[in-house]
This record gives structure tokens, sequence and C-alpha cells, in this order.
């Protein structure tokens, strides 16, 4: 195994690593916090994370975004190759129907994409699965580039649902391995750079779709082909290390999950030997109990707990009315008086401020912490889409109201990206330990896209069909954000800074608590 390091200035003597893992004292068991155990943005753990995050998290939103700007285009592909089967045009009904579905399955597949990311993860590795996770892009790509040339507009509709199962697995797998492989101190910014990666995606993809440059009728087959350059991006990952903690807690190969942390932390040993430590105690704990089965995430307390504040993250995510905000985002341009190309210029700008806003998160994260920026993006996503509603439904009798439904829009994208957008995804990595943190992390993923596939086919139907509801949706949306917000209140933890085994051990006495003391905290019990 150590002769495969070709590299003499990186090769690490056998015996060296022996000699550091006998420093560590295996018989203490307490965790010590004291001990050190921040590190540095290493160059080589910069490397391992961009392209993990190029090739999973920009992929994903590339593929979110691909279909957004070159709408017309897309569907005047559909109107023609349905009069060439029909010698008729498609009406606008069955378009609605069919473009619904071209919508749906992405987040459909990717719902279904997420609840085997868990079994893949642990199955082949983290790192592997990604790697694995790219023949589904092909896959795909080939279904998207020949739809055009043989006028079949259904193979674009099956190529959504494969888009969607691969979506599903890279925003399964890349959030286990970015918090797997970065030091407790840059946890929370590791994590959080696979929403912003997503979003920068959604952003290029939106820009790259105008007509100007991809989105027109010969070129539009370019831009849905792209992902496979993106995928050629993976390639980086054969020179990337496999996660440590995987290594070392369900490999049980110790001695390589030394060698690879001093790899990521350029050798600071003392570093390494206390993330050694944390590993010991983890596997220790571990091997104490019995080995988590599927069910047990369900019905054991202690992974019950965390699994239903990470579900009820996930469904608060997307039930937030983002991707309302965004499906109206045009229509809200143009009611101002942009006319053109303008309000699609428009809505490209918000994502500009989408991905500036996101990357905020990403750098205050670990000071902030993970609750309370999620608690303040939660209570301005309320306020704004009351906003939003209250604008759109008063405009009637006041033009100018108009000008604030695009304020609220803004400060919506705002708060959406500042906490909900990137941290449901980090604090559902942080609450597990290793043998059910993939498990718990697909379900949560499953329900993430799921929750995604019912807004996005839904909000249409509602927006179309029932315009007596109509703007008023703005408003059913802050009710149930008045309920979120209350809910990160009460029962989201701080995983700032904090070991697995802190976080664990908190749920452990929250649990006991709230059993122990039925008459007083009924209404905590879960």
């Amino acid at each position: 195994m150590l002769s495969e390091v070709k590299n003499p200035q990186e090769h690490i003597n056998k015996s060296f690593i022996n000699d550091e893992l006998n420093k560590i004292d295996v018989e203490d068991k307490k965790y010590d916090p004291k001990k050190n155990l921040n590190g540095k943005a290493t160059f080589y753990f910069v490397f391992c994370l961009t392209v993990a995050v190029i090739g999973s998290a920009f992929q994903v939103g590339w593929n979110i975004g691909v279909f957004n700007t070159p709408f017309d285009v897309i569907k005047d592909f559909f109107n023609e190759t349905y009069i060439e089967r029909e010698q008729k045009p498609l009406s606008q009904a069955k378009f609605d129907f069919l473009w619904s579905i071209t919508n749906g399955l992405l987040p459909l597949g990717a719902a279904f994409g997420g609840i085997m990311s868990g079994f893949v993860a642990d199955r082949f590795g983290r790192k592997n699965g990604m790697l694995l996770t790219n023949i589904l892009v092909i896959i795909c790509f080939i279904l998207n580039i020949i739809s055009k040339f043989i006028s079949v507009y259904e193979t674009l509709i099956v190529a959504r649902f494969i888009c969607g199962l691969f979506c599903g697995l890279f925003t399964g797998i890349l959030p286990l391995y970015l918090t797997e492989v970065a030091p407790q101190n840059l946890r929370g910014l590791a994590g959080t750079l696979n929403q912003l990666i997503i979003v920068f995606g959604i952003l290029v993809t939106n820009v790259f779709g105008i007509k100007q440059i991809l989105g027109t009728a010969e070129r539009w087959p370019i831009l849905v082909s792209i992902m496979l350059i993106i995928a050629l991006s993976h390639i980086g990952l054969f020179f990337a290390v496999e996660s440590p903690k995987y290594l070392y807690i369900r490999k049980h190969d110790k001695e390589k999950a030394f060698q690879t942390l001093l790899k990521l932390r350029n050798h600071d040993t003392e570093l390494v030997n206390n993330e050694i430590h944390i590993l010991e105690e983890e596997r220790d704990a571990m091997l104490k109990r019995k080995q988590v089965r599927w069910h047990d995430v369900f019905i054991k307390p202690s992974l019950r707990h965390p699994l239903i504040i990470a579900v009820c993250i996930h469904i608060a995510q997307q039930f937030s009315g983002i991707n309302a905000v965004v499906f109206y985002s045009t229509k809200i341009f143009s009611k101002i008086g942009l006319q053109d190309q303008w309000p699609l210029y428009a809505t490209i700008l918000l994502g500009v401020v989408q991905v500036i806003m996101t990357f905020t998160c990403t750098v205050i994260i670990e000071k902030a912490g993970r609750k309370s920026l999620l608690l303040i993006g939660m209570v301005g996503l309320c306020f704004s889409s009351f906003g939003i509603g209250l604008s759109r439904i008063f405009s009637k009798y006041n033009e100018w109201l108009d000008y604030i439904t695009v304020v609220f829009a803004v400060l919506y994208i705002i708060f959406f990206s500042i906490g909900p957008g990137a941290i449901p995804w980090v604090i559902t990595a942080e609450m597990f330990e290793s043998d059910a943190r993939a498990k718990a992390g697909s379900v949560a993923v499953f329900v993430n896209w799921f929750s995604a596939f019912i807004v996005t086919v839904s909000f249409q139907y509602i927006e179309v069909y029932l315009n007596a509801i109509g703007d008023y949706s703005f408003i059913l949306f802050g009710c149930l954000l008045i309920f979120f917000s209350l809910f990160m209140l009460l029962f989201v933890p701080e995983t700032k800074h904090k070991t697995v085994d802190e976080i664990i051990s908190a749920f452990e006495h929250q649990t006991i608590f709230l059993f122990n003391n039925q008459n007083k905290t009924k209404i905590f019990k879960f």
C-alpha cells in the first residue's frame, strides 16, 4: 500500500506511521476539549474539495438550470417534433402537461437517487461513489445529444429523470465527503461549498442559455451536452484521497486513514494524532453497540431525534417557496416595465445575488454558527414572503407596489441564501456518527428532492389553473415559514465546533430528559 506513493517528497515511512499511531493513548477514551482540532486550508485539502465540488455540485446546478433561459427554444422543439408526427401543432394544454412532467422528473429522479446515495457511499466509498455516478451522467449526455438529431423529445424527458438520479446521488454523497475531509474548524465552510457551487452552476447555465450564447435552436444541444465536460473534472478525484473517516471506521484501515490525514493536514502530526484519537473514540463507541441498520435510524431515539430534525429542515427548505420566487421572477420584472430580454437579465441578476449571499454564508458560518444563520434566514423568508404576497395582491390598486414586490423578491433570495439554502446539508452531515451518517443523509436527500418535486409540479398547477389562489400562495408560504421558524428555534441544535460524540451525547441526554419528564415536556417528545 505504501509503495503506491510515487512522489518521494510525500513518501511516508511505515515505521513512522506506526510510531505516531502508538503515541495515541487508546486507553484514555475521554475527549480532551483542549486538544487542537483546528487545521488550515492546505493546498492539497483545497485541491480535494475543488475537484469534488466542480464535478458534483456544479454538475447539479448546471442541470437544474439548463432549461430555464432557453425555454422558448425547447418549446419550439417540442412543437416542431409534434407537428412532424401528427401534422398539427401541439396544444398549449398538452405542452404544459409535457413540460410539467419534464421539470418534475428531475426532482423525482433525484429523490430516488438520494435514497440510494447512502448505500453507494458506504459500499463504494465517498470518492469512488462520486466517480461511479458519472456513468449516469454519460447516459444522460447521450440521450440529450441525440434528441435534436432524431427529433424525439421523449429522450429529453427520460434524460431528465436520469439527470435527477445522478443529482440525488451527488447531493447525498458530496456533503459527506466535504465534512469528513475537513478539520473541525473548517467543517461548516467545506459543507456550504456544496450549495455555493450549485447556485453558481445554476447562474452559469442561465447565462449560457441566453440567445446570444447557446440559447438558439441550433445551439441548445451543445448547452445540454456540456455536462460531459463538467464530468471530466472528476478525473482529478483519481489524485484526491478518500474520506479518512470512511477509511478508519468503515474500512478499519487505521494506517491508510493516518496517511490520508497527513496529506490533508500538510504533515501536522499533532493535529493528525488528535483527529485519529477522535476517530478511535467514535469507532470504539460503535463497537460497543450493534451495527446500525436501516430501521435503527427510524426507531432508535438517539438517531430518530436528529433524523426528524434533519428531515424537517429539508422540508422547510423546499416549502419555503424558493421555487415559486424563482419561477415568477421573470414575470415580476415584466410587470415593472422591463421588456424584451431585460426581465431575463434581471432574473440572472437575482442569481448573482444568490451566489454572493451563499458565498457570504460560507465565509461567516464558522463564526455565526449554523442555527443562528438558519433562524435568521427563516424569519427573513417569512417577512419577505408576506411582502411579496401582499404587494402583489394590492398592486392592482397601486402600480408602485410592483417595485416593492421586486424589493421583497431580492430580500427573499438574500435570506434564503444566508441560511436555509446551504445549512441543511451541513447540519445533516454533522448530526450523525459514521455508521449512520450515510443512511440518515440519504433519507434527508430523498425528502428534500421529493419535496422539490411536489412544489415544482403543484405550484405550476395552482398558478395556472387555480387563479383564485394566485397571489395568495405567497401568504400560504409565509404561514408555513412561521411554523418552520419556531421549529428551528425550539429543536435545531448548534453543531458549530462540536465533535460527533458531543453532538450525539447531547441528543441522548435530551432524549432521556424528554422521556423522564413526560408531564412537563410532553409537547417536545418525538
